[in-house]
């Protein structure tokens, strides 16, 4: 499910351009759209192709044991009246309402999707793809030296289960995926954000 349109637009008003609009490009991009079978309609799957991406990694869809039938009917009259509505697209940026709505999963092998299945596997085999487990990120490094217009991260450091400490540099980006809690908690930990709260985390930080 994608968040409420007001949730993400509220992001532009701290100055940084993000709004729902400006995500679902890149929402489509990363999905696989199932269609629902007749089977599924009639159990209360209901989709609108514009707010979906077709050739992406991550395959989207209702289950094949769907159950509801009835059911499903009532549970609906029962919040219309009390008004709450039927929402036959819940990923369009309106949560609210009553809805049979997709899951991650891949109906064809009738297992739940992650994105390990859409991301990694089709690509486990290149030489060029290093993979660290149980590894703890520790924070960015940077490049300061007087040729560069401005500081830019250049590596990361990180803690392998073993205790050792291991800088990895990057020759073209870093992208920094770690979750709500934990991205934040790196950005603070490589210097940006409140210094006084860097220095709390110092000392607080979870090496598991």
């Amino acid at each position: 499910m994608r968040a409420e349109d007001s949730q993400l637009d509220a992001w532009a008003k701290l100055g940084n351009n993000i709004t729902w609009d400006s995500l679902l490009p890149y929402y489509k991009r990363s999905e696989y759209f199932q269609v629902p079978t007749a089977a599924q309609v009639s159990m209360g799957a209901s989709y609108d192709p514009e707010y979906h991406g077709f050739d992406g990694p991550l395959t989207v869809g209702w289950p094949n044991e769907m159950v509801g039938g009835n059911f499903s009917g009532l549970l609906n009259s029962t919040f219309a009246s009390l008004d709450l509505p039927w929402n036959g697209e819940p990923n369009a940026g309106h949560m609210r309402g009553y809805n049979i709505f997709p899951k991650t999963l891949d109906q064809a092998q009738d297992v739940r999707e992650d994105s390990a299945r859409a991301y990694y596997l089709p690509i486990s085999h290149r030489p060029n793809l290093d993979l660290y487990t149980n590894a703890f990120a520790q924070k960015m490094t940077w490049e300061t030296s007087s040729h560069a217009s401005k500081p830019f991260a250049n590596g990361v450091v990180f803690t392998s289960p073993n205790g050792t400490e291991t800088t990895l540099l990057a020759t073209r980006e870093i992208i920094l995926s770690a979750g709500s809690l934990r991205s934040p908690l790196l950005l603070e930990l490589s210097g940006i954000g409140n210094k006084a709260y860097v220095s709390l985390l110092v000392h607080h930080v979870d090496p598991r």
